[in-house]
């Protein structure tokens, strides 16, 4: 990373990542906001031909569940879905997609995700998505094992003050 300069952090990051993400017996319960289970990404496409065409934003590479599944998540442009691609890694269920509801216009998803950059990959990172498309309680972020410092720099949270990992 040496020459590039990271952005910085989104303006609500501290205050997300000061918040403590509880067990998962005690997280809130929310209206599941999974309509539709597709059994890989072809055959999402293959639904709604809008779908094909149409540009999409990546919202988060790795998104990461509290049962050790992993997503992808994108938001398709003309058809206003956000759907979750889970990482085939020879787990059961690897390569299907979940098209979560409702459909959104890009400014209410930026709303309702607001914060997801400092979020995504984290442990418990799913579980935060989920909450936030259903409409429902937000659970805390998860907690942050690393942090990047300005200088590119990785410290490990927790431990000894100054630790780099």
């Amino acid at each position: 990373m040496r020459g590039q300069t990271l952005s910085p952090p989104h303006p609500e990051a501290a205050k997300i990542l000061r918040a403590v993400h509880s067990s998962p017996k005690e997280l809130p319960r929310v209206a599941n906001p999974v309509v539709h289970t597709y059994l890989s990404l072809a055959a999402f496409y293959a639904a709604d031909p809008a779908r094909r065409g149409s540009r999409e934003r990546d919202v988060g590479l790795f998104w990461r569940s509290r049962t050790d599944l992993s997503f992808r998540a994108a938001w398709v442009c003309d058809t206003g879905e956000l759907y979750l691609f889970q990482h085939a890694l020879g787990g059961r269920g690897g390569g299907s997609v979940r098209l979560l509801a409702p459909a959104l216009g890009e400014e209410e998803l930026e709303r309702r995700l607001k914060g997801w950059e400092d979020v995504c990959g984290e442990e418990g990172s799913f579980e935060w998505l989920l909450a936030r498309m259903g409409g429902g309680p937000v659970p805390g972020p998860p907690r942050r094992r690393f942090q990047r410092r300005a200088d590119g720099r990785v410290l490990r949270l927790g431990g000894p003050a100054g630790a780099a990992a």
